[in-house]
């Protein structure tokens, strides 16, 4: 026969979290750089950020995925301990349609703030004031034109537009800094613009925001950086970032 033994009860002493505000991010199982990108602009011991992957299947400009937004939220945090839920594709939330997007997050998650790059982009352009935009993307055709309509419906002129017509999230990665300078100098030079809009947070355009701005000379909005802002702003964090462009600097 064991003797029992008897389990010591410690007193407990916690410290007073220091964060103020957590972000679930749903990244696509072929994005590389987003998760990243978005979590570099985070204020560290400030913010923090839970990442999932969502699997999906592309044909022909359309978006569709063997799972939902529930199962894949499922992954996170639970109830209560999430602010913001974010969903980090800009091409699949304008392709499916921004407000179903919205709502299919709301549907995931209840009772909490939700954003996507195409929902923050509208808004991070508004707090620039911006009205005519230039903008660049990576996608093919059929994923590039729908975001002309998209943008000129919640009340921007694109002044001018250019791709990269790439063909997989890998070449979106790939591309190299001075391929994406040198079309947002070509897409800004003469048509002057109001601000240059990068699409995608595939995009490997985060860490130079700040360079491509002192070149071209305009703020600068990217998919990543836009959601960053907004998903801080919704979490009601406003302190200005450095670093990452005249958005992020001016607060929310």
């Amino acid at each position: 026969m064991h003797e029992q033994i008897s389990t010591k009860i410690f007193e407990r002493h916690t410290n007073p979290a220091k964060v103020v505000a957590r972000i679930g991010l749903i990244l696509l199982s072929t994005d590389e750089m987003g998760g990243d990108a978005f979590v570099s602009m985070m204020p560290k011991d400030k913010v923090s950020v839970f990442q999932t992957r969502i699997a999906y299947e592309y044909s022909g400009g359309g978006f569709s995925m063997p799972t939902s937004f529930r199962d894949v939220a499922d992954t996170l945090p639970p109830a209560g301990r999430l602010d913001v839920l974010a969903f980090s594709c800009t091409s699949w939330t304008v392709a499916m349609g921004a407000e179903i997007v919205l709502s299919q997050l709301k549907e995931a998650r209840t009772g909490i703030k939700y954003t996507s790059p195409a929902h923050a982009a509208v808004a991070a352009l508004r707090q620039l004031k911006a009205k005519k935009i230039a903008l660049l993307s990576p996608y093919e055709l059929v994923l590039h034109r729908p975001l002309i309509p998209f943008f000129r419906e919640n009340g921007f002129e694109i002044t001018a537009d250019g791709s990269f017509a790439t063909s997989s999230g890998t070449e979106n990665n790939s591309l190299r800094r001075e391929s994406i300078f040198a079309a947002a100098k070509e897409l800004t030079r003469h048509n002057l613009p109001d601000a240059l809009l990068i699409s995608c947070t595939a995009m490997p355009i985060v860490p130079h925001i700040d360079s491509l701005e002192r070149e071209i000379g305009i703020p600068v909005v990217t998919s990543s950086q836009a959601m960053a802002w907004d998903a801080l702003r919704l979490a009601g964090f406003r302190d200005p970032i450095d670093g990452f462009g005249r958005l992020l600097a001016s607060g929310r």
